[in-house]
């Protein structure tokens, strides 16, 4: 099986296993009987474990070029984590279920989308967001699979996706190659200094930061709040499916997107989109206007994602893409220790309503900051192809999660 099928396969399997736990783990965590804010602290505890992480499993993808077990690795240690939490009765099994899981996610998708890049090489990155889209495609899928089983067997029955997609996920990963030139080892630490003091990429982690923190809070207790309006599970998983469904074209569609946009203004208008969803969330008195306002955070989410990791990928110096991207997910749990922590907080005091409202602001602010770091600046959208070369199953030889 050639590279860029193996890729591709890896996404379909991984996003298979988020599509089952994302959206249905803090449903999981209500049915324990946990309080809003021990799932928020919960939550912000997963969070630093992937802040900690991320960039280490980064780092030695980096480091080492030329093995392909990082991947497989961070795999092993997730399905470990997600064996603890299936049995899980309490608090502090679950805290040590999730704590585990979550430092082994932190390197998958680190390392997927970095393998990603490695693979495509330097003519077909803008081609990432076809790769991508595929792996929403699978979320949608299993996510309304999973919500139908979660309403005849309980929220404990996702394991039963959960763990064999990750299975899957970790044999397909162990048969990528590597494509890797570098011919040293990297310094994790100063490979991350090069990256953040080059010029605007400072600002653009902190904007990154904010917008997710928004997200990360409204997500939170989004599945939650779909609940105590009156839905069931298979309505959690039409919402997330339906945001997942307007991922796919906006990903696929993002190599003539990006050039005639503009990557960066694409970025901003993402993160415009996904303070605007929380506003329109804090609105809804029943699950239905939930269900309705989900497509713009796939719209926003996948602006977002795809460029912020294209940019990041067209100004990280030679050899540091994995780093690059480990920074991109740390800033992502540094959110979401600040989103889950005052949002649990927040909805605890206000509602969720009220968090909701607050997170669309803060979600303004952050696209504000993106704006002012990335002016004046476009990653790569002049010289990449306006239509794709190759298909995203065969992406080309010269070779993230």
């Amino acid at each position: 099986m050639a590279a860029g099928r193996r890729v591709l396969l890896a996404y379909l399997v991984y996003f298979t296993a988020l599509g089952a736990s994302f959206p249905y783990l803090p449903v999981f965590y209500r049915d324990l009987g946990l309080r809003l804010e021990e799932i928020g602290l919960l939550i912000a505890i997963q969070a630093a474990t992937q802040l900690a992480c991320a960039p280490v499993w980064g780092g030695l993808a980096d480091r080492f070029p030329h093995t392909r077990m990082t991947l497989p690795l961070a795999t092993g240690v997730a399905i470990a984590g997600g064996a603890i939490l299936f049995g899980a009765s309490d608090f502090t099994v679950v805290l040590t279920g999730s704590m585990l899981l979550y430092a082994g996610l932190s390197g998958v998708g680190t390392a997927l989308d970095a393998r990603t890049f490695e693979t495509l090489g330097p003519t077909g990155r803008h081609r990432y967001g076809q790769v991508r889209a595929f792996g929403s495609l699978a979320f949608v899928v299993s996510t309304l699979l999973v919500g139908l089983l979660l309403d005849s067997h309980g929220s404990r029955s996702l394991f039963l996706v959960y763990l064999p997609a990750l299975l899957a996920t970790l044999v397909v990963t162990a048969m990528i190659p590597r494509r890797g030139s570098m011919t040293r080892s990297i310094n994790i630490l100063s490979g991350a200094r090069d990256i953040v003091v080059k010029r605007g990429m400072g600002s653009f982690f902190v904007g990154m930061t904010v917008v997710w923190a928004a997200l990360s809070a409204t997500n939170t207790f989004y599945s939650i709040q779909i609940v105590a309006l009156g839905g069931n599970a298979s309505l959690v998983g039409l919402a997330w499916s339906f945001g997942a469904l307007i991922e796919v074209p906006i990903m696929f569609l993002f190599p003539r997107l990006g050039p005639r946009f503009g990557t960066e203004r694409l970025l901003i208008l993402g993160a415009i989109a996904l303070g605007l969803r929380a506003f329109l969330t804090a609105l809804a008195t029943d699950p239905i206007g939930l269900l309705v306002v989900a497509p713009l955070e796939g719209f926003g989410f996948a602006c977002v994602f795809v460029g912020g990791v294209t940019v990041l990928a067209a100004r990280a110096p030679a050899g540091l893409i994995g780093t690059a991207q480990g920074l991109f997910a740390a800033s992502a749990g540094l959110a979401a220790i600040i989103g889950s922590m005052v949002g649990g907080g927040v909805a605890g005091s206000v509602g969720i309503p009220g968090l909701f409202a607050s997170c669309g602001l803060v979600g303004f602010v952050g696209a504000a900051i993106l704006a002012v770091a990335l002016r004046g600046t476009r990653s790569m959208d002049a010289t990449a192809p306006t239509a794709p070369q190759a298909s995203a199953g065969t992406p080309d030889r010269s070779t993230s999660g």
